[in-house]
């Protein structure tokens, strides 16, 4: 099933020329775990052409990606995403990689690598997806093993109101070394809260620069003597974070906009009505994917700008799609916003099922609802998402569009993994789920600040 290539002899001679040029005497190449979170063995400069002609081996098992008795896997550096980061020690160079089992055959565990063929099954159709998240976070204070917001700041608050904009200006320029093109920058609703939107591009690419992100504001924000959280609600009675998820289908001939009609009294297509109802109807399924954690589900709550209700509207705030209602040809630039995920979610894992759900709204040419132009949060007989990871669980289990989409043995490893999760939560609370959801307990903060 899976075609590209892994191995790129072709590559030695341009990037070892860039090396030199640069003068880099390391390599960090980056492997995404199941949880979208980035793990790196570094290598030197002289090793990088035997790791791209044939790989590197290393110890799966250590990072739950493969059984102890079966533990050898190899990575391969992927030449397209040769980077020398500004955050980094100098002569240091940045690659992501796909990884293999030792006979050379793909490893089915490799999410990037699950994204990667999803897109190419895609453009084997003339067609590409656009994506472009917005990930907030929070700036905070570590104290005794708790957290308080770093800043009283509000929605546009400015200094001296909010002091995290050094912070922010040293991570903005990161990015933009990095190659990111910056849109909107603000302080967001919660105290503390920030959003930094980079511009969309193909999925692949955009799934990578959600793993940047979130290491350039997480290295920025611990160089500078504070600490910065993407987890999905770190503080009760305030706005959660999340990842909203703006996607769009191409034409790859003609960079045509194919969710876009100027005709449309919405401005969006029949293809695109398609698949917000794909979407929809497989939301419920998607929560274990692009909700993940424990901590997911104190965010899903009503009033906070969070979806709750299975609805899609136009500029609705309130529903789990929206289609932005923003100045522009609406051939060029209609897009849906689905507002579901968290930052939390791993990028690679939340396209590929996001994408495959819609394709099957395409497939299966089915209608979405109703355009829904009230308040969800005071509607009545919606369809609500899961409440807790538990159930979240136990609905994808029985989604045969997305536990295809990610393979069984993504799927397999992921509902092990989660189900265990929920469970080590509730034996630490020791309570049932709705009597522990209104208040953030010291086992998310040490579990979710890091791996967030």
């Amino acid at each position: 099933m899976i075609k590209f290539a892994l191995t790129h002899p072709e590559s030695v001679e341009p990037i070892m020329s860039e090396v030199k040029r640069r003068d880099i005497r390391y390599i960090r190449l980056v492997i995404i775990d199941l949880n979208g979170m980035p793990r790196a063995m570094l290598i030197p400069e002289y090793q990088l052409p035997t790791a791209l002609k044939e790989g590197i081996g290393f110890d799966g098992s250590s990072m739950g990606l493969v059984n102890i008795e079966h533990s050898d896997l190899a990575l391969h550096p992927d030449p397209s995403t040769f980077l020398i980061p500004m955050w980094e020690t100098p002569g240091v160079a940045l690659m992501f990689t796909y990884l293999s089992n030792p006979d050379g055959t793909h490893f089915e565990g490799d999410c990037r690598g699950r994204l990667k063929v999803t897109l190419d099954e895609l453009e084997e159709k003339s067609m590409g997806l656009n994506t472009g998240p917005e990930l907030e976070y929070f700036y905070v204070s570590r104290s005794n093993g708790s957290i308080a917001p770093f800043g009283a700041g509000g929605y546009f608050y400015i200094p001296p109101m909010d002091p995290t904009e050094d912070l922010k200006l040293d991570t903005m320029m990161n990015l933009e070394a990095a190659g990111f093109q910056l849109d909107k920058i603000h302080h967001e609703v919660g105290q503390g809260q920030q959003e930094i939107n980079f511009r969309y591009a193909d999925a692949l690419k955009t799934a990578d620069n959600v793993v940047l992100y979130k290491l350039v504001v997480k290295t920025i924000a611990d160089k500078k003597g504070t600490s910065a959280t993407f987890m999905p609600k770190p503080f009760w009675g305030m706005n959660g974070s999340g990842s909203h998820y703006h996607q769009s289908m191409f034409d790859l001939k003609t960079g045509r906009n194919l969710f876009g009609d100027r005709d449309s009294e919405t401005g969006l297509s029949k293809l695109a009505f398609q698949y917000v109802a794909g979407i929809l109807s497989h939301s419920r399924a998607m929560s274990m994917v692009v909700a993940p954690i424990v901590n997911s589900y104190k965010r899903l709550v009503p009033h906070y700008e969070a979806p709750v209700y299975i609805a899609w509207g136009l500029g609705n705030r309130s529903a789990i799609v929206r289609v932005p209602q923003y100045p522009g040809d609406k051939a060029k630039v209609s897009r849906i916003e689905y507002r579901h995920p968290d930052p939390s979610c791993n990028p690679y894992l939340a396209t590929t099922a996001m994408l495959k759900a819609g394709l099957d709204g395409v497939k299966r040419k089915a209608d979405p609802p109703e355009i829904f132009d009230d308040n969800v949060y005071h509607a009545e007989g919606l369809e609500m998402l899961p409440e807790n990871l538990g159930e979240a669980v136990d609905v994808f289990e029985k989604d045969k569009v997305l536990t295809g989409a990610l393979g069984e043995y993504i799927s397999n490893n992921l509902v092990k993994a989660k189900r265990a999760e929920y469970e080590a939560y509730l034996k630490y609370v020791g309570t049932d789920w709705a009597s522990s959801r209104p208040r953030i307990t010291p086992w998310e903060i040490e579990r979710y600040m890091v791996t967030c």
